[in-house]
């Protein structure tokens, strides 16, 4: 029994010793592979450190010590009555992390796409580049950066996926997003922005108000703080802002919201009409030089610019270009003609065609209308005619006068990019380019240098600068610059000889014999206008196209108290050569603005406008007769020989036979019109002032010319007040003040 026992405690004593051979030997080969792990990690840590260290220190002080520019808000961009045209508003970059993503890009692009703006493909394709975080290239506002936040907080292309810590792959930086309200409105006045190539972090003006006032619109930046990572980007929560932005100025135009509306309106029609190369339309107060409106085709929508063609994003026409008038140049060279007694408005001369240092110049009716004066020169746009007046006028006269109208240098607008003139210079003026700038070719002006020069005809003398802003204020109301109107200069032509070019562009608007515009005529007004339809040189060959024009209508009204003008030009109208012209196409144009904009400005019309045919027969076809030669004739001989031709007649005078007439022989009248006779008078060089009370502005007109005096008219209608007394003698060429009323 003990020796059982024995035995039994004797294998109790063997086995430890077996058990501790075989931990030890484990232990040894835990413990060496310890020792082979740490001694790797140890030698990983090293090979770190030796390769990486000082990138990695360089990448963990970007992480800490970032910051940025924090874009300033954009200064306002008002009309006339303060409404806003362009804005910012508060907005963000986004940034995305894609390493988490791009196995989702197509489930991604889906949910997100709607809200950034974009189409599904381009998310896809930002999310599938080779970079760790990519941006999206357009700002976003706040409500799409709620959305998008809430998109990635809820992670739908990827619900059971929770090991992704999803909401930190996006972040946002703060910045600011222009809006334009009203897209395309005024878009070439306006301008846009984009981001400044010297600095992608800042925004710069391009073209119009944006570029010309960039300074005074973009204000201060500020300084935004964050901790970025190796690559750049923001870490989420990490972006605060240390150094506040101070908003831009704003800039208010002289731009009427409701003018504005109207050529708007007119030149979505006009294009859609006529398809032209380019057009545009300016409106201005011609007293003040203010715009009241203006806009050019090709146009753009700013708030997506990128879309646009170059032509439109570069090119406002209404300011840049510069190119032929044709006959709207013609008031200009008529007015310094009248100016240097260069010739008399009722001289004659035979119209058609006529031959200048060897080249045949003719009339857009080759045919002609025989003896014409050179009021209805004007009338009827008669090259001929303008050819002569230049000739007489001389090359010194009208290089003088087309300095003082302006033509010789830019407006000085307030908009960039300002086109020049382009004239003779003195070695090329001979005799053929004077013939030629007499009627508007071989020069090329800009649109802004007519409405200014024409605004001299319409104020009463007075070069206006014409100007766009009105007034530039603080972020908090302050103004810091009130603009008023500048004028260029003054009183550099009579006051009779601009109311006789006045009046006879009231004459091309309201005669209907000879004059060409009357698709510019409105009911109860006088509108006082002229077309133009200009040939264009090929750059290339220097000669003249076949087929392309530049139709234009310049046009002011009411023609006594100017208060609007209105400029169209169209640059290539595709319509038949036969139907380009500045009567069929520009002017019905102008007419409508203007119609609109004297509605619009509660200026009443004063009742029907004189014109040649006021004593024409009812009822009867209009028939036209040639003045006869009354000069020697008696009183009652002149009155008899008249009366039987169909011509009614006023004599001025003491007594005896018909000294002068007005019209003179050989002019095609209408039946039933007036001829006008000076009697033998007994006052030298004097003439004795008729009683002018109750006629129309074109008989007074006519009457005073006849006795070789000028008016000086004040108001519409009917002649109610003469200054100088019926009966007074005065020095032939005085001006004759007269008041005139509605009747």
């Amino acid at each position: 029994m003990s020796k059982y026992n024995s035995g039994w405690q004797r294998k109790k004593a063997t086995q430890p010793r077996k058990q501790s051979k075989r931990s030890k030997k484990r232990l040894w080969v835990v413990q060496g592979g310890l020792i082979l792990v740490l001694s790797t990690i140890l030698w990983r840590v090293y090979d770190v450190q030796k390769v990486y260290g000082d990138q990695l220190e360089k990448n963990e002080k970007l992480a800490v010590d970032a910051d940025n520019t924090l874009l300033a808000p954009r200064g306002a961009i008002l009309d006339a009555q303060g409404n806003e045209l362009a804005y910012d508003v508060p907005a963000s970059y986004v940034d995305i992390k894609t390493a988490d993503l791009k196995k989702y890009a197509a489930q991604i692009a889906a949910e997100i796409a709607p809200i950034l703006g974009t189409s599904t493909s381009k998310v896809v394709n930002l999310l599938q580049e080779d970079s760790p975080w990519v941006r999206y290239p357009k700002p976003i506002l706040a409500t799409a950066q709620t959305k998008l936040q809430a998109a990635f907080d809820a992670h739908k292309w990827a619900p059971a996926n929770k090991s992704v810590q999803w909401s930190a792959d996006v972040t946002f930086s703060p910045t600011e997003q222009r809006l334009y309200p009203y897209d395309d409105f005024a878009a070439n006045t306006i301008g846009f922005v984009e981001p400044d190539q010297k600095n992608q972090s800042d925004i710069v003006g391009v073209g119009g108000i944006e570029e010309k006032f960039n300074k005074q619109l973009s204000g201060t930046n500020g300084t935004v703080d964050f901790q970025r990572d190796a690559y750049g980007y923001p870490l989420p929560g990490s972006v605060h802002v240390t150094k506040k932005a101070q908003p831009g100025d704003n800039i208010q135009l002289t731009l009427d919201e409701t003018i504005q509306g109207y050529v708007e309106s007119e030149m979505a029609q006009l294009v859609k009409q006529y398809k032209p190369q380019h057009a545009a339309i300016i409106v201005t107060n011609p007293q003040t030089g203010a715009i009241l409106a203006m806009s050019s085709a090709p146009s753009f929508n700013p708030n997506s610019y990128a879309s646009a063609s170059p032509d439109a994003l570069y090119t406002n026409w209404a300011v840049n270009s510069s190119f032929e008038p044709g006959s709207t140049f013609k008031p200009f060279v008529l007015a310094a003609a009248l100016a240097t007694n260069s010739v008399s408005l009722y001289d004659t001369y035979m119209s058609g065609h006529t031959t200048v240092d060897g080249q045949t110049i003719s009339d857009w009716d080759p045919a002609g209308w025989g003896v014409l004066t050179f009021q209805q020169a004007l009338e009827e746009s008669s090259n001929v005619g303008f050819a002569k007046i230049a000739e007489k006028l001389g090359w010194p006269n009208l290089d003088h006068y087309m300095n003082l109208f302006g033509f010789d240098k830019p407006t000085g607008v307030d908009l960039p990019d300002e086109a020049s003139s382009i004239l003779f210079k003195k070695s090329q003026q001979g005799e053929l380019e004077l013939a030629t700038s007499g009627f508007g070719q071989g020069i090329s002006v800009t649109p802004l240098q007519q409405v200014a020069a024409m605004g001299v005809i319409a104020n009463g003398g007075k070069l206006m600068r014409p100007y766009v802003v009105s007034k530039i204020t603080s972020p908090d109301g302050k103004v810091i610059k009130q603009v008023k109107p500048t004028v260029v200069r003054q009183n550099f032509i009579p006051q009779n000889v601009l109311n006789e070019v006045k009046n006879t562009m009231v004459l091309d608007v309201s005669d209907p014999k000879y004059g060409l515009d009357s698709s510019a005529k409105i009911a109860g007004y006088e509108v006082a206008g002229k077309t133009g339809t200009a040939q264009v040189a090929n750059p290339k060959t220097g000669q003249y196209y076949s087929d392309r024009f530049i139709t234009s209508f310049m046009g002011f009204a009411p023609a006594q108290d100017p208060q609007v003008e209105v400029y169209v030009t169209v640059d290539w109208p595709k319509t038949p050569e036969a139907d380009t012209w500045g009567s069929s196409i520009a002017a019905p144009y102008a007419k409508a603005i203007m119609k609109e904009t004297l509605d619009y400005d509660h200026i009443a019309p004063t009742g029907d406008v004189p014109s040649a045919s006021a004593d024409t027969p009812k009822g009867n076809q209009v028939q036209y007769v040639q003045t006869p030669n009354i000069v020697g004739l008696s009183q009652q001989a002149a009155k008899a020989k008249l009366s039987s031709m169909g011509l009614d007649s006023m004599f001025v005078g003491t007594s005896g036979t018909v000294e002068k007439q007005w019209p003179p022989v050989g002019v095609e009248v209408t039946k039933g019109s007036k001829m006008y006779g000076l009697l033998q008078h007994a006052e030298g060089s004097k003439v004795s002032v008729p009683n002018l009370t109750g006629l129309s502005l074109r008989d007074a007109t006519n009457l005073l010319a006849a006795l070789s005096l000028n008016i000086s008219p004040t108001g519409n209608g009917f002649v109610t007040k003469q200054a100088v007394a019926a009966g007074t003698s005065v020095a032939s060429g005085t001006a004759i003040p007269v008041t005139l009323s509605p009747q």
